[in-house]
């Protein structure tokens, strides 16, 4: 048997309920070795086989008592990526804070809903690569305020902590954080609950 592309497709759209993947108190194991995607691959698809291969290194992160992995660049490992199977946000000082899209990187549609919803708040928001060693210092430094995945299913889901390099590192718990509100705003768009003044919504 020689592996090859299939001659024909069948397009299938499945509607199922889902919950939130990420179940209590999420802490994460920021990746010094392994990589969710590569430079010149598909990893800003939503294609099966960018999830299979963190299955392993996955685990390994839970034999050691974090939930999920924060994987970082394949080249230096020096910059944050995602978080799991979501994008990830970082808040230092009152800035939010996102990783540019592209060839490893998922243009999520969630990740996009909450850069509007920031901006249309007055939240600072800026896009640029993040350094490990940001997160690192704005722990030292108390500038690090929070660190939140966003995905479909998820939607928004706080992270309270990450290890990196053997040590273990607590962000703060602060009352109204941006997770909280912005993931509230969003969701009563989506249940129609308030006014969707970005045109988010259709009726099918």
């Amino acid at each position: 048997i020689i592996a090859s592309p299939s001659e024909e497709y069948k397009f299938i759209i499945i509607c199922s309920p889902a919950q939130s993947y990420y179940g209590g108190e999420v802490r994460v194991k920021i990746a010094e070795k392994f990589s969710r995607a590569a430079d010149g691959g598909f990893g800003f698809t939503k294609a099966a086989g960018n999830y299979a291969g963190q299955f392993y290194p996955t685990n390994l992160a839970k034999e050691e008592g974090f939930q999920q992995v924060v994987w970082t660049d394949a080249s230096t490992h020096e910059y944050i990526e995602e978080a799991g199977t979501m994008n990830i946000f970082i808040r230092l000082d009152n800035k939010l804070i996102t990783c540019p899209t592209g060839d490893r990187i998922l243009d999520g549609i969630t990740r996009k809903s909450i850069i509007e919803l920031a901006k249309d708040r007055g939240i600072e928001v800026e896009v640029r690569p993040i350094k490990v060693s940001e997160l690192v210092d704005g722990i030292k430094n108390n500038t690090l305020k929070e660190m939140f995945g966003s995905g479909t299913a998820a939607v928004i889901n706080p992270i309270l902590g990450f290890g990196y390099k053997e040590e273990r590192y607590e962000l703060p718990k602060i009352e109204n954080s941006y997770a909280s509100i912005l993931k509230q705003q969003l969701l009563d768009i989506q249940y129609n609950k308030i006014e969707d003044k970005f045109g988010w919504r259709y009726k099918v």
